[in-house]
Protein backbone atom coordinates (compact mmCIF):
# COMPACT_ATOMS: atom_id res chain seq x y z
CA UNK A 1 0.00 0.00 0.00
CA UNK A 2 2.89 2.81 0.78
CA UNK A 3 4.08 1.96 -2.80
CA UNK A 4 0.77 3.23 -4.56
CA UNK A 5 0.70 6.29 -2.44
CA UNK A 6 4.20 6.75 -3.27
CA UNK A 7 3.55 6.46 -6.98
CA UNK A 8 0.50 8.30 -6.67
CA UNK A 9 1.91 11.02 -4.81
CA UNK A 10 4.95 11.13 -7.65
CA UNK A 11 3.24 10.77 -10.11
CA UNK A 12 0.64 13.78 -8.73
CA UNK A 13 4.20 15.90 -8.37
CA UNK A 14 5.11 15.20 -12.01
CA UNK A 15 1.76 16.02 -13.60
CA UNK A 16 1.74 19.27 -11.26
CA UNK A 17 4.85 20.40 -13.05
CA UNK A 18 4.40 19.08 -16.48
CA UNK A 19 0.94 21.52 -16.05
CA UNK A 20 2.90 24.41 -14.90
CA UNK A 21 5.46 24.18 -17.68
CA UNK A 22 2.43 24.06 -19.68
CA UNK A 23 0.74 26.93 -18.19
CA UNK A 24 3.85 29.21 -18.13
CA UNK A 25 4.61 28.08 -22.04
CA UNK A 26 1.26 29.27 -22.89
CA UNK A 27 1.02 32.46 -20.99
CA UNK A 28 5.01 33.11 -22.24
CA UNK A 29 3.72 32.38 -26.00
CA UNK A 30 0.10 34.69 -25.42
CA UNK A 31 2.62 37.15 -24.37
CA UNK A 32 4.99 36.72 -27.16
CA UNK A 33 2.66 36.11 -29.99
CA UNK A 34 4.55 37.76 -32.67
CA UNK A 35 6.80 35.19 -34.49
CA UNK A 36 10.14 36.36 -35.38
CA UNK A 37 13.62 34.58 -36.97
CA UNK A 38 16.18 36.43 -38.12
CA UNK A 39 19.87 35.45 -38.91
CA UNK A 40 23.03 37.80 -38.87
CA UNK A 41 22.56 39.69 -36.27
CA UNK A 42 25.40 41.10 -33.85
CA UNK A 43 27.43 39.07 -31.54
CA UNK A 44 25.54 40.93 -28.77
CA UNK A 45 21.95 40.17 -30.19
CA UNK A 46 22.02 37.13 -27.56
CA UNK A 47 23.67 34.46 -26.57
CA UNK A 48 26.46 32.97 -28.28
CA UNK A 49 27.18 29.17 -28.49
CA UNK A 50 27.79 27.09 -25.55
CA UNK A 51 30.85 25.14 -26.30
CA UNK A 52 30.56 21.40 -24.94
CA UNK A 53 32.84 18.57 -25.92
CA UNK A 54 30.25 17.36 -28.57
CA UNK A 55 29.99 21.30 -30.12
CA UNK A 56 34.06 21.65 -30.43
CA UNK A 57 34.12 18.28 -31.80
CA UNK A 58 31.65 18.98 -34.45
CA UNK A 59 32.86 22.72 -35.12
CA UNK A 60 37.01 21.25 -35.58
CA UNK A 61 35.27 18.94 -38.30
CA UNK A 62 34.06 21.78 -40.21
CA UNK A 63 30.40 22.36 -38.71
CA UNK A 64 28.45 25.40 -39.17
CA UNK A 65 27.18 27.13 -35.39
CA UNK A 66 23.88 28.08 -35.01
CA UNK A 67 21.98 29.34 -32.13
CA UNK A 68 18.26 29.85 -31.76
CA UNK A 69 16.58 32.07 -28.82
CA UNK A 70 13.79 29.67 -27.67
CA UNK A 71 10.39 31.14 -25.74
CA UNK A 72 9.43 28.72 -22.85
CA UNK A 73 12.86 26.35 -22.66
CA UNK A 74 12.57 25.73 -18.50
CA UNK A 75 13.42 22.81 -17.43
CA UNK A 76 15.29 19.57 -18.14
CA UNK A 77 12.23 18.04 -19.62
CA UNK A 78 12.12 20.93 -22.16
CA UNK A 79 15.69 19.77 -23.17
CA UNK A 80 14.80 16.16 -23.33
CA UNK A 81 12.36 17.40 -25.97
CA UNK A 82 14.35 19.81 -27.96
CA UNK A 83 16.99 16.83 -28.01
CA UNK A 84 14.68 14.29 -29.23
CA UNK A 85 13.60 16.26 -31.88
CA UNK A 86 16.51 18.12 -33.16
CA UNK A 87 19.12 14.69 -32.98
CA UNK A 88 17.04 12.95 -34.88
CA UNK A 89 18.12 14.42 -37.99
CA UNK A 90 21.17 14.14 -40.19
CA UNK A 91 21.96 17.35 -40.62
CA UNK A 92 22.86 17.41 -36.83
CA UNK A 93 26.13 16.99 -35.98
CA UNK A 94 26.18 18.24 -31.91
CA UNK A 95 23.28 19.89 -29.91
CA UNK A 96 23.01 21.52 -26.47
CA UNK A 97 20.13 23.07 -24.89
CA UNK A 98 21.22 26.04 -22.39
CA UNK A 99 18.44 26.11 -20.22
CA UNK A 100 20.82 29.09 -18.33
CA UNK A 101 20.63 30.95 -21.80
CA UNK A 102 17.50 29.94 -23.42
CA UNK A 103 19.59 29.26 -26.43
CA UNK A 104 19.33 25.71 -28.52
CA UNK A 105 23.06 25.09 -29.47
CA UNK A 106 23.29 23.11 -32.90
CA UNK A 107 26.40 22.40 -35.21
CA UNK A 108 25.15 20.89 -38.67
CA UNK A 109 27.49 18.56 -39.78
CA UNK A 110 30.06 19.67 -42.85
CA UNK A 111 28.02 20.39 -46.16
CA UNK A 112 24.30 20.23 -44.61
CA UNK A 113 22.34 22.74 -44.03
CA UNK A 114 18.77 23.64 -42.04
CA UNK A 115 16.72 26.92 -43.10
CA UNK A 116 15.38 28.88 -39.86
CA UNK A 117 12.05 27.90 -40.72
CA UNK A 118 13.26 24.35 -40.84
CA UNK A 119 14.59 24.99 -37.17
CA UNK A 120 11.25 27.10 -36.12
CA UNK A 121 8.87 24.31 -37.37
CA UNK A 122 11.26 21.78 -35.32
CA UNK A 123 11.19 23.64 -32.25
CA UNK A 124 6.95 23.96 -32.75
CA UNK A 125 7.08 19.92 -32.90
CA UNK A 126 8.97 19.74 -29.94
CA UNK A 127 6.56 22.41 -28.04
CA UNK A 128 8.23 25.47 -28.05
CA UNK A 129 9.16 28.37 -30.45
CA UNK A 130 12.32 30.56 -31.89
CA UNK A 131 12.48 34.11 -31.13
CA UNK A 132 15.70 34.65 -33.18
CA UNK A 133 18.26 32.38 -34.99
CA UNK A 134 22.45 33.19 -35.21
CA UNK A 135 24.50 31.46 -37.46
CA UNK A 136 28.76 31.46 -38.23
CA UNK A 137 30.49 34.86 -36.52
CA UNK A 138 26.84 35.80 -34.76
CA UNK A 139 26.67 32.86 -33.07
CA UNK A 140 30.27 32.26 -32.11
CA UNK A 141 30.36 36.13 -30.68
CA UNK A 142 32.72 37.16 -33.37
CA UNK A 143 32.46 40.17 -34.95
CA UNK A 144 30.58 40.20 -38.62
Amino acid sequence: MNLLIKTIVMTTALCSCLLSTAQEHHDHEEANSSYASHSGHGASDGPVLTRTEDIESALADGGEPIVADVLGVVCDFCALAMNKIFSKREEVAAIYVDLDTKALNLVLAPGASMSDQTIADLAVEAGYRIAEVRRGDAALGSAS
